[in-house]
């Protein structure tokens, strides 16, 4: 990459315009012309810096997916050290997974949609990102996960599709979070929303790894008493359904 601050500046630039219009359009629908004009800069400046567009993708998911991916390994280094058959470890684990994902999801808009039009591409070039990164992480926690937990607990599961199967939820809630804030009728980027889809998420990753009697309450926290209402005043539960309205006959 061309060194200078000047430099620099431009090459962010570029990036930011790459990743957005990646993640709005897919590789195919995306020409460097389009991100070039994005940027401001002219097609030669974007050649110059990244020699071409599959270069420019390539740093583009590398800047989205790797820290990501340092996120995930650091807990599941973190998860395989203590004992999976501990139903409580695995529990917290999973929250404290969850509740930093979905931090940095929700701060990086772009990243879900990202990650999802990065699955439907059947380029092997275009892969080589997440198939360095990613797919080692995930197949090293399905073989510890198979290590660890007997037969009786996988039930026949196939753990390396069931965290491929968890992280293809995680990321879809950040897709079209508005999508989804609506249908609740709250705040996409409020902190109402993100302690919702954080506690679904935890929920059926729990339900997902096998039949359980939860044995601690949700790790996030409910809205505080005394907290602003909705606009709309309307009464909803942690679900985002409308409470069923009392029954005042007899």
């Amino acid at each position: 990459m061309p060194q200078g601050r000047k430099s620099q500046d431009t090459w962010d630039r570029i990036l930011e315009s790459a990743e957005t219009l990646f993640a709005r359009q897919g590789y195919s629908g995306t020409s460097t012309r389009q991100i070039a004009a994005s940027a401001g800069v002219s097609i030669q400046t974007l050649q110059y810096h990244c020699g071409g567009k599959k270069n420019l993708y390539r740093a583009v998911l590398e800047r989205t997916v790797i820290p990501v991916t340092d996120l995930i390994n650091r807990y599941v280094q973190k998860m395989l050290e203590q004992d999976l058959t501990d139903e409580r470890v695995i529990e917290e684990s999973i929250a404290r997974i969850i509740d930093e994902l979905f931090d940095l999801l929700q701060a990086n808009p772009n990243y879900a949609p990202l990650f999802y039009r990065q699955w439907l591409v059947q380029d092997p070039d275009l892969r080589s990102v997440e198939w360095e990164s990613l797919i080692p992480i995930l197949r090293n926690w399905a073989e510890e996960m198979e290590t660890q937990l007997d037969e009786k607990r996988l039930r026949g599961t196939n753990p390396f599709l069931l965290n491929m199967s968890m992280s293809w939820m995680f990321w879809g809630l950040f897709v079209q979070p508005s999508f989804l804030a609506r249908y609740m009728d709250i705040d996409a980027d409020s902190s109402e929303f993100l302690r919702i889809v954080k506690d679904h998420a935890w929920e059926m990753t729990l339900r997902m790894m096998g039949p359980r009697r939860r044995s601690s309450p949700s790790p996030f926290p409910t809205k505080k008493a005394g907290a602003r209402k909705n606009s709309k005043t309307r009464k909803r539960t942690a679900t985002g359904k409308k409470k069923r309205p009392t029954d005042n006959k007899g």
